[in-house]
């Protein structure tokens, strides 16, 4: 592989680095994807808009995050500073604002807009495209670090706005995270990334021609293979409880089975730092093979549900990391932020449209059904991982163990 060069003294990554990058993704994370969570009943309560319209506005910001994703990715690469990373903080609660003063829809997906234009700045594509250009040999390090903390984005995010909205009302709580968001993230991503410089020899149209890789096919398998994996995540974990409830397990029995996903997906991130070295390669086979094995056992029997929510957080944990490593592996770190960017789009709308096609199989048909829907799913998903892990061999591509990367480039 190449090295990279980005200044005459390379960036490295200390304990507060990662913690701090942990922590802001927690704090981003709960101010866009899981604030609805606490806060559509009472924006329904108060404003009288349905279910489908509060949700229909999340789906709109992932769309648009996914727009604007490969735009960031470029900047990233190309810019000595990277600002739209650091300013993520503040776009993110300029949409907060506006929703908290929101009177009538329109205004109410203008801040959901705003919010999906942060979502692309900031969130996971952003920040392995932001370690990738700034912390060469330490990217993949970073990468199961910062992942493994901000794992925790559900349950801290949650309880945060939660004692907010008891205490405030939602738009009060709206008000209280952006603050948050606005004073909290901008000097914490200007201390974490340093004041380097680009690569001297490249330019944006090399980046932009070389970011499809040395073989295009692969690359459209790794879209397609992301995308699907994207599609899996978000239509099993936002019908979960339908799902166990209808095959006839009582609320608290259902809760208490999801509450072992969040615990599997961090468990299978901190068992990567210790694990024996293994490729990313490796890996995204094997985490797709966990996801399909999952959904299998949540359909075979209501006692294999535990064990069939672990084996799907494992793999969408494992997911989180390959999505960021594999890129990295088979294409190298000179257009890694470009690449990152274009990988990051298609999943991105996936996830926007996958909660209106999931809710639609599930008030249609039973819960068998839906999971039927989702084994396919799952197995083509299997079936792409195999015929990328195939390409590389037989091209001969050379995908280093995940703990060689961070000492190769």
């Amino acid at each position: 592989m190449k090295t990279i060069s980005l200044s005459s003294k390379e960036a490295t990554a200390s304990l507060f680095t990662n913690l701090g990058l942990g922590a802001g993704q927690i704090l981003l994370w709960g101010g866009s994807y899981f604030i609805l969570s606490v806060l559509s009943k009472p924006i329904m309560a108060e404003t009288g808009w349905t279910y489908q319209m509060v949700y229909g506005a999340l789906s709109f910001s992932l769309v648009i995050s996914g727009l604007v994703v490969p735009f960031v990715g470029r900047m990233i690469q190309s810019l000595q500073h990277n600002h739209l990373f650091r300013y993520t903080g503040l776009v993110m609660a300029a949409g907060l604002l506006i929703m908290g003063s929101a009177r009538n829809y329109p205004t109410y997906i203008l801040a959901w807009a705003i919010t999906g234009l942060a979502m692309g700045m900031g969130l996971y594509d952003a920040l392995f495209a932001s370690i990738g250009k700034y912390f060469g040999k330490s990217t993949r390090n970073m990468i199961v670090k910062v992942t493994l903390i901000s794992s925790l984005a559900p349950t801290i995010s949650w309880l945060i706005t939660s004692y907010l909205l008891e205490n405030l009302g939602w738009r009060d709580t709206c008000f209280v995270y952006a603050a948050i968001l606005g004073l909290g993230i901008l000097p914490l991503h200007f201390f974490v990334f340093p004041q380097v410089s680009p690569p001297a020899a490249e330019n944006s149209k090399s980046k932009e021609a070389d970011a499809a890789g040395p073989e295009p096919k692969l690359f459209l398998l790794l879209i397609s293979s992301f995308t699907l994996g994207a599609v899996l995540t978000t239509g099993i974990i936002i019908n979960l409880i339908d799902i166990l409830t209808r095959k006839d397990n009582t609320m608290a029995s259902s809760l208490m089975i999801i509450s072992f996903l969040g615990p599997s997906q961090a468990g299978v991130r901190l068992l990567e730092l210790i694990m024996p070295p293994a490729t990313p390669l490796k890996m995204s086979v094997i985490s797709a093979l966990a996801m399909l094995a999952g959904l299998i056992l949540l359909m075979v029997s209501n006692s294999l549900a535990i064990p069939g929510v672990i084996l799907f957080g494992m793999g969408n944990g494992m997911r989180s990391v390959v999505r960021g490593t594999l890129p990295l592996s088979l294409f190298g770190e000179s257009s890694y932020a470009v690449l990152i960017g274009k990988l990051g789009r298609w999943p991105l709308i996936a996830q926007a449209v996958t909660p209106v096609i999931a809710g639609f199989i599930m008030q249609k048909f039973n819960s068998m059904y839906f999971l039927g829907v989702f084994l396919i799913i799952a197995l083509v998903n299997v079936l792409i991982s195999v015929v990328i892990y195939g390409t590389v061999k037989k091209t001969h591509l050379s995908v280093p163990p995940l703990r060689q990367i961070q000492k190769t480039i």
